[in-house]
């Protein structure tokens, strides 16, 4: 995990906000940040954006996020070849260091906070960041799943479903007395 701690380290000093923006992420979400850094840069592009944060969730493959994404017949090269015709790829340069966030990604993390996760979760997973990349409906992410043919209306149902815990009472048929 020293591999996260530095790169968390480097996104801090690159991003002045990032530790706000990161802020009660699970360590799979922060996973999953990374990963989205990664595929930027093999695409050569400058910046993260909610492209390379679906990559990023595509590449963690795990987590109901990863098992909704599978359930679709999403794969990282499906997703990545599908991001490579709407966004293209960067210059051939070596770039190797952490990226800043493009105002959509950032909009996702702030719908994650207000709109996307349920009020019982402390916590930011990898889910919430799917969440935040439906309700975020303008970015490339979105026009991915859009390509993809992706209900999102479903799509979010069958997350919160999987998230939403059933306390006991709350299936059992209201007494009438």
């Amino acid at each position: 995990m020293n591999w996260l701690k530095n790169f968390l380290a480097k996104l801090k000093s690159r991003e002045p906000n990032s530790h706000e923006l990161l802020e009660n992420f699970t360590p799979r979400a922060k996973q999953t940040i990374f990963f989205a850094n990664e595929e930027a840069l093999r695409l050569n592009h400058n910046f993260i954006g909610t492209e390379h944060i679906l990559l990023g969730l595509v590449k963690l493959g795990n987590g109901v996020a990863g098992n909704v994404l599978i359930k679709l017949g999403l794969n990282l090269e499906k997703v990545r070849t599908e991001v490579e015709k709407i966004n293209g790829r960067g210059p051939d340069q070596k770039i190797t260091f952490t990226l800043p966030f493009t105002p959509r990604a950032k909009e996702v993390f702030k719908l994650v906070r207000n709109d996307a996760k349920p009020p019982h979760h402390t916590y930011i997973g990898p889910e919430h960041l799917l969440l935040g990349i439906l309700l975020e409906d303008k970015g490339v992410a979105a026009m991915v799943l859009k390509n993809f043919k992706v209900n999102i209306k479903q799509m979010r149902e069958e997350i919160l479903k999987e998230i939403t815990p059933i306390f006991p009472g709350d299936d059992a048929p209201e007494k009438q007395g």
